[in-house]
């Protein structure tokens, strides 16, 4: 259960991050207020998570699907490109956590 946990939590991270930015230094108060309250949720489950799995194991994975799913969300929603490279790199990362997960 600790890695649903900490999946679900990486993609709170990214409504975090995405809302946060959308707040416009917490001038727009919907997207304030889902920032602070996906950040709450975040940090909720990614604590659970460390009930079985190693901080740094944790911490890594938990930013890793954070910082993908910014990237992908900017790419659906502002209509970014993505390169060939960007690509490589991003699945570079998910093997990088198929790799700690198998490994642990």
């Amino acid at each position: 259960m600790s890695w649903v946990y900490l999946i679900i939590a990486g993609f709170f991270e990214a409504i975090w991050l995405v809302s946060l930015e959308k707040s416009e230094s917490f001038s727009k108060l919907p997207f304030t207020l889902l920032a602070v309250l996906s950040m709450a949720i975040s940090l909720f489950l990614f604590a659970l998570s460390l009930a079985k799995i190693p901080l740094a194991t944790a911490y890594l994975i938990w930013l890793s699907i954070g910082v993908s799913s910014v990237f992908l969300i900017n790419f659906i929603t502002e209509g970014s490109t993505i390169s060939p490279m960007q690509l490589v790199f991003l699945s570079l990362i998910f093997i990088g956590i198929l790799g700690l997960k198998t490994t642990q």
